[in-house]
C-alpha cells in the first residue's frame, strides 16, 4: 500500500468511526424501553494491563461457579465500544475490583489504537469479559432491514465475533431489549426471527433488567441515587429475568468525562456497601455457564 492510499484508508476508517458515534447516540434515548478535571479520568492512551498476573491468563471464561442462594447477583455490562470512555470504565472498574462484560462493535475495533482497548479487555479476564455486539451495529442502526434478514445478521455477528476474538458466544441484540438462552426467548417481535437463529447457532442473547439511560450522546439520565432505587427495586420485585441475578446495561461514552466518571464510581461503591451483592461477569450467569 502507498502512502496515499494508506492515508486514504486511515481518513476513511476515521469518517466512518464519527459517523457511526453520531448514529449510535441518536438511538440510545428509547434504551429503558428498552471539561472537568476529576482525577477519575484517565489519559485514553493509557492502555496497559495493570493485572495481567498468570491467573488471569489461566482462567477460563465460560467456567461455571456455584451460586449462594442468599447474594444478589449484579452483571454490569457496558454497551458499543471500543469508544471514547472505554479506558476509563476499564481502569475505574480495575480500581474497584469490581467485574464487568464489555459488548463491543466489531467495526469500530479495525484501527490499531481501537484494537488495543479490545485486547486490554479480552486479555483482562476474569475481571473483564469481551462480548459480542455484532460487527456493524445492526448494519448501521438500520434495525428493520437487519433483523428481517437473519442470515445475513447471523454472518454479521459471527463476522464480529472472529475480528475481535470474542472468547465466548455471547451477544446482545443493538438497540433492543433482547434475551435468547437455550430455547428461552424474551424479546420484541422484531428480534424474535435473529434471536433463534443466534440461539441455534449455539449464541446466548443477554438483554438487560435496568438501564442507565443517557442523553445527548454522552449524558447520564438518572442520579446515583435513582439508579440505587431502580436496582433495589427490581430485586426486590423480583423483575430480573432471573431471579436474583440483575444485568445492568450503561454505554462506555456515558463516562468519559470526569463527572460522569465519578457518578459510576459512586454508584458502584455504594452497590458493594451492600453485602448481598456479588459482581460477576456475564458468562456466569445462569444458561450462560457451560453447566446450565
Amino acid at each position: 500500500m502507498d502512502d496515499g492510499t494508506g492515508r486514504c484508508s486511515r481518513i476513511l476508517i476515521a469518517t466512518f468511526y464519527f459517523s457511526l458515534i453520531s448514529a449510535l447516540c441518536s438511538c440510545g434515548s428509547n434504551l429503558s424501553q428498552q471539561n472537568n478535571t476529576d482525577s477519575t479520568v484517565v489519559n485514553e492512551d493509557t492502555l496497559y494491563l495493570k493485572n495481567a498476573d498468570v491467573s488471569v491468563r489461566e482462567a477460563i471464561p465460560g467456567t461455571p461457579i456455584s451460586y449462594d442462594s442468599t447474594k444478589r447477583y449484579i452483571y454490569i455490562t457496558l454497551d458499543d465500544g471500543p469508544q471514547p470512555g472505554t479506558m476509563n470504565c476499564y481502569h475505574l472498574l480495575l480500581d474497584l475490583n469490581v467485574k464487568a462484560s464489555f459488548f463491543m462493535i466489531g467495526v469500530q475495533g479495525v484501527e490499531q489504537r481501537s484494537k488495543l482497548k479490545v485486547d486490554s479487555i479480552r486479555d483482562a479476564y476474569p475481571q473483564f469479559l469481551l462480548c459480542n455486539h455484532t460487527y456493524t451495529h445492526a448494519f448501521f442502526n438500520k434495525y428493520k432491514y437487519f433483523y428481517s434478514h437473519t442470515d445475513s445478521a447471523l454472518q454479521d455477528l459471527e463476522k464480529a465475533q472472529v475480528s475481535l476474538r470474542v472468547p465466548i458466544k455471547i451477544f446482545r441484540t443493538p438497540a433492543n431489549n433482547s434475551w435468547a438462552l437455550n430455547g428461552r426467548l424474551r424479546s420484541p417481535d422484531l428480534t424474535k426471527a435473529f434471536c433463534r437463529t443466534a440461539d441455534s447457532a449455539g449464541y446466548k442473547g443477554i438483554g438487560w433488567d435496568v438501564v442507565w439511560n443517557f442523553k445527548g450522546c454522552t449524558t447520564p439520565v438518572q442520579s446515583v441515587n435513582e439508579m440505587l432505587r431502580e436496582v433495589n427495586a427490581a430485586f426486590d420485585h423480583n423483575e430480573e429475568f432471573i431471579k436474583n441475578h440483575l444485568v445492568i446495561l450503561a454505554h462506555d461514552r456515558m463516562f468519559q468525562k470526569g463527572q460522569y466518571a465519578d457518578s459510576l464510581s459512586k454508584f458502584i461503591t455504594m452497590l458493594k456497601q451492600d453485602p448481598r451483592n456479588v459482581f460477576e461477569t456475564i458468562d456466569h450467569y445462569p444458561g450462560v455457564a457451560s453447566n446450565n
